[in-house]
């Protein structure tokens, strides 16, 4: 049995990460409008510390919540949403230290 591995995809030869990033926040910062529209700014309510858990392991825990319902339902993982999680744990840093 031959196994044929490829070693990049040809659709990604050509891609520049730095020169995408404006369209990545941009679909990002359309995700955090909806969020907001949704949940209101309530990741306002919750510092560094909240409720005995601090940030990182609060933003594990959704990602553990994200990876659960890919492995258990097959719902893709929201990177859009990762990425927004990941900035509001930027902005508590760089307001709250």
């Amino acid at each position: 049995m031959t196994l044929n591995i490829k070693i990049m995809d040809d659709r990604l030869k050509t891609i520049n990460l730095v020169k995408v990033l404006p369209h990545t926040f941009t679909e990002v910062s359309l995700q955090l409008q909806a969020d907001e529209k949704r949940y209101g700014d309530t990741w306002k309510e919750r510092g560094l510390i909240f409720e005995d858990e601090d940030q990182e392991t609060r933003w594990f825990n959704k990602m553990v919540e994200y990876f659960g319902d890919y492995v258990d339902n097959g719902v893709p993982i929201p990177w859009n949403k990762v990425i927004g999680e990941a900035h509001i744990c930027v902005v508590r840093e760089k307001i709250l230290k």
